[in-house]
């Protein structure tokens, strides 16, 4: 009799053990499951917080995008716009030396002047004319084609360029240029858009100028070597460019000096510089403004030795 109570006993203290055990077990999954449940649920909010920050981010570098879109085709009509006025002030000497050639046909026709001798000049000179504008549209169309790699250029040339391109304009202005240079400084980066970036400054100037109605017109470029840097500074008595304004001159669409510029040509110069691992400022001096172009020097390895 006492086995079978000891028996049942031990069966009863077995079911209690599997009942604890259960119980025990069956709270560790719950308490399991309600920490993954936990889990998964931070796991969730921060996955969304994710998502929603690269949504944020594609759609802020997607606005950026077509703000540089918007800028690159704002600048891209502007220097179109700026192209053409350049060639209409480089063709009006021409175009008048052509017209008063074809005009002068008329009277030499009617006093029998037309002869061998006579076609042969109106030829010659024609073809000067014409063959002048030829090479305008020619240096335009290289002054505007990008840069596709970096090298070593020379400042001065770019500089020389820029201003080939807007002389007439410059001349007919009254704008007294000082330029001079005593040795050749080699600078590394992309020449043709540095020589942009001076078209844009000798610009802007000619509009201080012609705006602020300056009476006797210079501007002066120098060029020097500071450190690692080739520094070159456009300084102008065409007006000084007001205080409040001076930190945001390379900000696009902020007008400076003058109505006739909106800006976007600074904004791009500073670009087309600091993509030369260079830099672009602006102070007021006593009767206008000094622009400075700061680039990376050429490394002398990469600057060819004189044949």
């Amino acid at each position: 009799m006492l086995g079978t109570y000891i028996t049942i006993l031990s069966v009863g203290l077995l079911f209690i053990a599997f009942v604890i055990s259960y119980i025990i077990f069956r709270h560790v999954l719950l308490k399991k499951q309600k920490e993954n449940e936990e889990n998964y649920r931070e796991m969730t909010e921060k996955y969304e917080v994710v998502v929603k920050n690269l949504e944020s981010r594609v759609a802020e570098e997607a606005a950026k995008n077509r703000q540089k879109d918007h800028f690159l085709l704002h600048h891209s009509i502007v220097s179109m716009g700026e192209m053409i006025s350049s060639i209409g002030y480089q063709w009006q000497q021409p175009l008048n030396s052509l017209s008063l050639l074809i005009q002068d046909v008329r009277e030499a026709l009617q006093f029998g002047e037309i002869n061998d001798h006579y076609i042969d000049t109106f030829t010659k000179e024609g073809m000067f004319e014409i063959n002048f504008m030829s090479r305008t549209i020619n240096d335009f169309r290289k002054f505007y084609q990008p840069t596709k790699q970096k090298c070593t250029f020379s400042i001065s040339d770019c500089i020389e360029k820029a201003l080939s391109i807007c002389s007439y304009s410059l001349k007919i202005h009254d704008i007294h240029v000082e330029f001079e240079y005593r040795e050749e400084h080699m600078a590394y980066g992309f020449p043709n858009e540095y020589s942009q970036a001076v078209l844009t400054l000798l610009t802007n100037a000619r509009y201080a100028f012609i705006t602020n109605k300056v009476n006797k017109r210079i501007l002066d470029i120098k060029i020097s070597a500071e450190g690692s840097c080739i520094v070159v500074d456009f300084t102008d008595n065409a007006g000084v460019i007001e205080p409040l304004m001076l930190s945001r001159v390379f900000e696009p669409d902020l007008t400076t000096r003058n109505s006739d510029t909106t800006g976007i040509g600074l904004y791009m110069t500073k670009i087309m510089i600091e993509n030369m691992d260079g830099s672009v400022t602006v102070k007021n001096t006593g009767e206008g403004a000094q622009f400075r172009l700061s680039v990376p020097k050429a490394a002398p390895m990469d600057i060819p030795s004189p044949v």
